[in-house]
């Protein structure tokens, strides 16, 4: 599969770049700044293709002249409401639109990654969001898609629940905090590999009921003894992508947003 990788010089895109390789996809990689790519990848990658992540014709122009048949969005971050403004609505609006436009002409929908978080998976057994739970009572943020504190993922989520069935393939990664198995993104890290991570659909992989009979605070104690053993390296969330793309449309992340922890040892 080739593969087209947008923000591939940060510290989880640099690590995008590194993995489809490993897994034998050809793989190009969007920045803004692409000096800033490792120079040990240049001669590996299929192209290099310098754009703006917000603009759908850039994506599109790099994604049609090498003929990309996925795309892994990893620019852009989402700002808690209400202290900052967020990139990323624009960008998953760029990344969809480019995406539709070349499905179209290809009759065949891109297979198309998105970045979320782990606060964004739906709490087991509950109507809410992990976030939302945790501040519904103490700090909310009202928009058009619904309540929560980081309404950009909210708004991408409803953004790709609202498109026609089969226009693109696309899943949400929603890890926690993310660290580095090594400061060298390519090769990647030998133990990285996407065996190392756990993962389901719309909820956190293993999640437990904890403290169920502790009166009013029993829901805030079950998710705080719990969300730090949600932690996973950047590589092993690389190759977990990578080694998803090779699945293609048997895939079961289509149309998911999908929790990963790191398996126990």
């Amino acid at each position: 599969m080739r593969v087209l990788v947008l923000g591939s010089t940060g510290n989880l895109g640099s690590r995008v770049l590194s993995a489809p390789l490993a897994r034998g996809h050809s793989v190009v990689a969007f920045a803004r700044e692409p000096s800033k790519l490792p120079p040990s990848i240049m001669p590996k990658l299929t192209a290099i293709e310098s754009g703006d992540a917000r603009k759908a014709t850039d994506i599109k122009a790099a994604a049609g002249k090498h003929q990309c048949d996925a795309i892994v969005n990893t620019a852009g971050l989402a700002a808690m409401a209400p202290w900052g403004k967020s990139d990323l609505p624009a960008i998953v609006d760029a990344v969809i639109c480019a995406a539709l436009e070349i499905g179209e002409e290809r009759r065949g929908p891109l297979r198309v990654w998105f970045l979320g978080g782990l606060g964004f998976l739906d709490l087991p057994d509950t109507k809410y969001q992990l976030v939302e739970y945790m501040f519904c009572k103490v700090l909310t943020y009202e928009t058009k898609s619904g309540l929560g504190v980081y309404p950009a993922h909210n708004q991408n989520w409803s953004k790709l629940k609202a498109l026609p069935p089969s226009s693109i393939e696309w899943s949400i990664l929603c890890p926690s905090i993310m660290r580095p198995l090594s400061k060298t993104t390519y090769p990647l890290a030998n133990q990285a590999s996407a065996k190392n991570i756990s993962a389901t659909a719309k909820v956190p992989p293993e999640w437990s009921r904890k403290f169920p009979c502790t009166p009013l605070v029993g829901g805030y104690l079950n998710i705080l003894s719990q969300v730090s053993a949600y932690n996973t390296s950047l590589e092993d969330n690389a190759d977990f992508i990578a080694q998803d793309l090779l699945e293609g449309k048997g895939s079961p992340w289509i149309y998911q947003k999908v929790g990963v922890k790191e398996k126990r040892k």
